[in-house]
């Protein structure tokens, strides 16, 4: 019970300062949302976008992401390759986040997210054109868990003199440690492989504001580079690992999230 009121005592504590810090932090003058902030004389000819005020310096952020993604083999009929295909898929990603304006248009925050991911094939046929190149599988399942924690860049561009749509982009540093098991057989029922990743990855994405002081965002990943471990683990016993690096820029559509944000 003490340690849970220390930490309680503790909580409030760095809100409080937090909250101290913002305020001293605030602009000395009104705050004009919407005002272009990016008037300079000598690049008026320039390809450049006019940017105006949507985040102010000083102001903080709670929200939550929210994705999720859905497979089936309802479109089966498109895959050539594949008969008498039955399977189905998801994927749910969950992650809240709190930020830091600290300067107009700018911000520094922390994301927590669980990732849970599962799919199932209960039968297909693999026809490769030949008599001689048909293979029938058959009760497959895969799952896998995953828990992230990642610190991130935000950068804003108002679009509108009134401060209520905008494009933004995140440069992202994320440490993820996920475990994932594929089952095909008796032998696979211990079988998982458990893997550590550290990416810097890119997100851009658009907010818009259906209120004062709530917004509303949809990001998209496109990629990033990537260190990654992995040890696969049969019966509690290591049986082996593998490390590498990769980098990977394109369109992810399995890393798309929509999120609300209030603004304090």
């Amino acid at each position: 019970m003490k340690r849970i009121i220390t930490i309680l005592l503790l909580i409030v504590s760095i809100f409080t300062s937090a909250q101290a810090f913002a305020q001293k932090n605030k602009h000395s003058e009104p705050i004009h949302l919407g005002a272009e902030i990016n008037n300079n004389d000598d690049k008026k000819d320039g390809r450049n976008l006019s940017e105006h005020l949507i985040i102010p310096k000083g102001e903080w952020q709670l929200g939550m992401q929210i994705s999720h993604v859905s497979l089936s083999s309802a479109n089966s009929e498109y895959m050539l390759l594949l008969k008498n295909f039955d399977a189905n898929g998801a994927i749910t990603k969950i992650a809240p986040f709190f930020a830091y304006s600290y300067h107009d248009n700018r911000s520094i925050g922390l994301k927590l997210q669980y990732a849970t991911a599962s799919g199932n094939i209960e039968q297909g046929d693999l026809d490769f054109l030949s008599d001689d190149l048909n293979f029938h599988i058959e009760d497959i399942s895969a799952g896998m868990t995953s828990y992230q924690s990642a610190i991130y860049h935000r950068s804003y561009i108002g679009l509108d003199n009134k401060g209520r749509i905008g494009l933004f982009g995140d440069v992202m540093l994320g440490y993820t440690s996920s475990k994932t098991n594929f089952i095909y057989n008796e032998t696979t029922a211990n079988a998982y492989a458990k893997s550590n990743q550290l990416k810097l990855s890119l997100h851009p994405g658009i907010v818009v504001f259906a209120m004062n002081n709530i917004s509303t965002h949809v990001s998209m990943g496109i990629g990033g580079v990537s260190y990654n471990k992995t040890k696969y683990i049969k019966d509690g016993e290591v049986i082996g690992i593998r490390e590498f690096s990769k980098a990977n820029f394109k369109i992810d559509v399995l890393d798309i999230s929509i999120g609300l944000s209030i603004h304090l």
